[in-house]
């Protein structure tokens, strides 16, 4: 009762791409010193002026067209701005590696959690969120050290490698549990029918 385990199997989109996110907050400043960018901090000014431009009309065109479609534009978007953070040398490659991945990022979440709030019952939504939010900071938690070690060890440019590749990962697996799901679903409510006949 205290999980919602439909709802964690399908989170663990979230872990592989928020893995990314922990990453980049602990490790981009360091990542544009190494690579002699400055001001540090402009990959993080970049990426919430993003934010703020982008996700009020994502987020209301998902709702117009359906959640389901502007899910996997946004984890596309979160790969390609991660995979352009790991070959970025320049303040250029950082701007643009920063709106894109916060263009991704910060309208991947909200639309996620819309679209997996409307399958679940209103006396499961707060065990929904908070299987959510596991999933969530877990990915944070454990993309800060594991690419804090990485980086440490190989340089930022690969530990943002292995972050992208593990966010595009969430592609394939988000769509398989997506149809997984709803072919179980189906087969349920079909099973229902029979039996009322």
């Amino acid at each position: 009762d205290l999980v919602e385990w439909r709802v964690l199997v399908l989170g663990v989109t979230l872990f592989l791409y928020s893995f990314s996110y922990g990453g980049i907050t602990s490790f981009a400043a360091l990542h544009a010193e190494q690579q002699g960018v400055a001001p540090r901090a402009i990959y993080f000014t970049a990426f919430a002026a993003a934010i703020i431009v982008t996700r009020p009309f994502i987020a209301r065109y998902a709702d117009e067209v359906g959640h389901q479609k502007v899910i996997v534009p946004c984890l596309l978007a979160v790969v390609a701005g991660v995979a352009l953070l790991s070959i970025a040398t320049t303040r250029t490659g950082f701007l643009i590696s920063a709106f894109v991945f916060g263009t991704g990022f910060g309208s991947a979440y909200p639309i996620f959690v819309a679209h997996l709030m409307k399958k679940v019952d209103n006396q499961r939504r707060g065990a929904t969120f908070g299987a959510l939010i596991g999933a969530f900071d877990t990915g944070i938690g454990t993309g800060s050290i594991a690419l804090g070690w990485i980086g440490d060890h190989y340089g930022f440019d690969k530990a943002f490698a292995v972050a992208a590749s593990l966010a595009a990962l969430s592609i394939p697996y988000y769509l398989w549990v997506s149809r997984f799901q709803a072919s179980r679903a189906s087969a349920a409510e079909a099973t229902v029918a029979l039996t009322r006949k």
